[in-house]
């Protein structure tokens, strides 16, 4: 069995016994101490991470309700987040898999930055 050489997390940020992460979130100092970010609501703001983790460095990703649901975030709430942070500027759909049933496809935007 392969070990891995990147350094373990610190024990406070993993449930793992070993603290070896596959995948994590980093979140920028800026981003999280922004006016427009800290305004919005607890649950857009836990999606947004979620979202960062699904995209796993890339600007593009992907949330069904399913995964959404495994983060610990409710169907019904998963719209009104995604709204939330579409007309907040953080995000953007790009496609939606409404008529062929799969989830819709995102990218994270800009536009909160040129809001003033």
């Amino acid at each position: 069995m392969a070990r891995s050489s990147a350094k373990p997390l610190p024990r406070w940020m993993s449930a793992k016994r070993d603290c070896r992460e596959a995948r994590f979130v980093q979140i920028g100092n800026s981003l999280l101490f922004h006016e427009k970010f800290r305004s919005l609501s607890a649950g857009a703001f836990k999606l947004y991470i979620c979202c960062a983790m699904e995209a796993a460095g890339s600007i593009s990703f992907q949330i069904p309700a399913s995964k959404a649901e495994q983060y610990g975030i409710p169907r019904k709430s998963l719209q009104r987040y995604m709204k939330e942070l579409e007309e907040a500027g953080f995000i953007q759909k790009e496609r939606s898999g409404k008529t062929t049933r799969t989830a819709n496809d995102y990218s994270f935007s800009f536009r909160w930055l040129d809001d003033g």
